[in-house]
């Protein structure tokens, strides 16, 4: 338990990326500021238990989440993700830029040529 959850196996984080990845595609193509909101909000925590699980950190919900980031004081992308959530604005063009960042430590935008299990 303290030693925190098992590493993502490349299934797993694969799927993690392309649902990161597609979330992404999301928050940029939104004109609708309820839409952008409720979006931003998926970003925020897909992106938040990539970081937390590539430190291999226990996931949490809501103040849990933060929570979590907020033990990964050594990691800027948990830095920017934590001074995003605590901004006024919520520019989701910050929030895209940081959660690119992330994706790109765990092998990058997941999109073409992505497959959920087999033919």
């Amino acid at each position: 338990m303290r030693q925190g959850p098992m590493p993502l196996t490349d299934a797993e984080r694969d799927l993690r990326r392309y649902d990161l990845s597609c979330s992404m595609d999301d928050l940029l193509g939104s004109s609708s500021p309820a839409e952008t909101f409720a979006i931003a909000s998926d970003v925020f925590r897909q992106t938040a238990e990539l970081l937390l699980l590539r430190h291999q950190k226990w996931l949490g919900n809501g103040k849990w989440a933060v929570r979590r980031l907020e033990q990964l004081t050594n990691d800027e992308s948990a830095l920017g993700l934590l001074a995003w959530a605590a901004s006024i604005d919520h520019d989701s063009q910050k929030l895209a830029v940081i959660a690119r960042d992330v994706l790109d430590q765990n092998g990058g935008y997941a999109m073409e040529g992505f497959l959920r299990g087999t033919r």
